[in-house]
């Protein structure tokens, strides 16, 4: 869940009356949702290609710096993610703008980019920078710029975080900017993609909130013609008493509805970005099994192998310390066959008892292990040698045909986040393929040895 309510941004936003109210709000509101960023936003200028009029916070006040960075001097991957979608790389000249529908595309800037983004960004020496455009139907209105001085701050969740609130702010900035007869160019008919839900869903929730804010802008001037009846009306007399009633409950019911459209909007959003999560979710664990099979199709070494299933572990899951136990012959105990940020002296004195500790828990009831925090397990024994990064951890047993061939463990994120239940199912399903390996060649080698 976000750590703000999105209908109040939303009624703030709205009630702003002029376009530097709302850009205030807009970045205000980011910069609570964490401490450590900060914003800025640049306008985009169709006629002369370029950001113009750049805003940001002084603590409380809101600066407007009147500087012009032209698209063509800005990092190329940043144009051609934002500006020019469907340009080939390495083309650095620009055409017409691209379509802006895409509500959730953004640009993860990197530390070689600082140069070019300084005009743009708040902080001079940051270590996470993000870039988003701030679309309305087919224009381009401006493009936010999101620092931070931590490593990893838009990665993960945090995206998720700013998507609702920049599409309210996109849609006020627009209604104040047509309001003022800002020109812009005729939208580009472009076939819609119909194996692509999502974009039709974003599609239709930008033509309803267009609609919103029409039948807002009626009602306003309903309510405008209401109370100039009202200050002409004699208030000594029952009936304009009578009249007034009727008139404010008009204004209660218009103002209800405003509520309940508000809400419903934001309701729409939410379930939109669920579905969004969890597709990207399904079709990043269908690229790691597949990554998983790819590599076993490749010819290795059964002394080899579990030094090739670490060191992908520790590549795909980004963690700096993974070992693979495996039974020794007695079949009452586990030693290292492989590890990465343990000791080799160390691994090689070491035997875990089935049974004892958490490898060898695992180990005995072949089931898996996941610990989010040190509260979720207060019961479990870990190994207190101050080498762990996090409270966080995952162990999996290896495990087929009804048989033990390894336990895996998972731990020290470089990020120094704790894992999640999407990792614990990865790591499971790529733990049952390479155990799938392991227990064949083994088979093979006892076979071997027997004929």
């Amino acid at each position: 869940m976000s750590r703000y309510n999105l209908r109040d941004v939303s009624e703030r936003l709205t009630k702003s009356r002029t376009i530097e109210s709302v850009i205030s709000e807009f970045l205000r509101t980011l910069q609570a949702i964490r401490s450590d960023w900060r914003a800025s936003l640049g306008f985009y200028e169709v006629s002369r290609d370029a950001l113009v009029d750049v805003y940001e916070l002084d603590e409380a006040r809101l600066i407007r710096r009147n500087i012009v960075v032209p698209v063509d001097r800005l990092p190329h991957r940043l144009v051609r993610k934002i500006f020019q979608a469907t340009a080939p790389l390495g083309d650095h000249e620009r055409g017409s703008l691209a379509s802006s529908k895409d509500a959730t595309a953004c640009y993860h800037a990197d530390l070689r980019d600082a140069s070019e983004l300084q005009p743009l960004t708040v902080l001079a020496e940051w270590q996470s920078c993000i870039c988003l455009p701030l679309g309305y139907q087919d224009d381009l209105i401006a493009m936010l710029t999101l620092v931070s001085s931590k490593k990893n701050s838009f990665a993960g969740r945090a995206l998720a975080e700013i998507l609702p609130v920049k599409s309210v702010a996109t849609v006020s900035l627009a209604q104040h900017l047509y309001r003022s007869a800002r020109t812009r160019p005729e939208p580009e008919t472009v076939e819609p993609r119909p194996d692509e839900r999502i974009e039709q869903e974003m599609a239709a929730l930008a033509e309803q909130s267009r609609s919103l804010d029409e039948e807002s802008r009626t009602r306003g001037v309903q309510i405008e013609a209401l109370m100039q009846q009202i200050e002409q009306l004699d208030f000594s007399s029952n009936s304009a008493k009578d009249e007034l009633e009727r008139v404010k409950e008009s204004v209660q019911a218009m103002e209800q509805d405003s509520e309940v459209a508000t809400e419903y909007l934001a309701d729409a959003f939410h379930q939109l970005q669920t579905s969004q999560w969890t597709l990207e979710d399904l079709e990043r664990t269908l690229a790691l099994v597949r990554d998983a099979f790819q590599l076993l199709a490749d010819e290795h070494e059964l002394e080899s192998l579990p030094a090739v299933i670490v060191d992908w572990f520790c590549d795909r899951f980004g963690v700096d310390r993974c070992s693979l136990l495996v039974p020794v012959e007695s079949g009452e105990t586990l030693a290292f066959a492989a590890q990465v940020g343990i000791p080799d002296e160390v691994a090689a004195t070491i035997r875990v008892r089935v049974g004892r500790g958490v490898a060898g828990w695992v180990a005995a009831h072949c089931k898996p292990l996941y610990v989010r925090a040190a509260e979720d397990a207060q019961t479990i024994q870990r190994s207190p040698d101050g080498t762990y990064n996090s409270d966080s951890f995952i162990v999996v047993p290896m495990a087929h045909n009804g048989r033990l061939h390894g336990v895996l463990s998972l731990s020290n994120r470089a990020d120094a986040e704790g894992f999640t239940e999407t990792d614990l199912d990865r790591a499971m399903l790529a733990a049952s393929v390479f155990a799938v390996t392991l227990g064949s060649r083994r088979a093979n080698r006892r076979a071997d040895v027997w004929a």
